[in-house]
């Protein structure tokens, strides 16, 4: 089995900001689905945009230091 590789400082804290952006785009869309479960109109359309954005922007950050650093 390989060893993990071994990611810098700085590549962590965009992983961990990627995860916390992916969790909070997922927890909007579950709000909504209970929502609509309930009858209730799009409640949450302007917050899973953001949170979308957020992965989008955290997943191009983690592509631009790869290229950059190549960890």
């Amino acid at each position: 089995m390989a060893p993990m590789p071994t990611l810098c400082g700085e590549k962590q804290w965009l992983m961990a900001r990627y995860i916390k952006a992916g969790s909070e785009f997922h927890r909007m869309q579950s709000a909504q689905i209970a929502a609509l479960r309930k009858g209730e109109r799009f409640q949450f359309e302007g917050e899973i945009s953001a949170a979308r954005r957020h992965i989008d922007e955290a997943r191009r950050a983690i592509s631009a230091h790869e290229k950059e650093h190549g960890c």
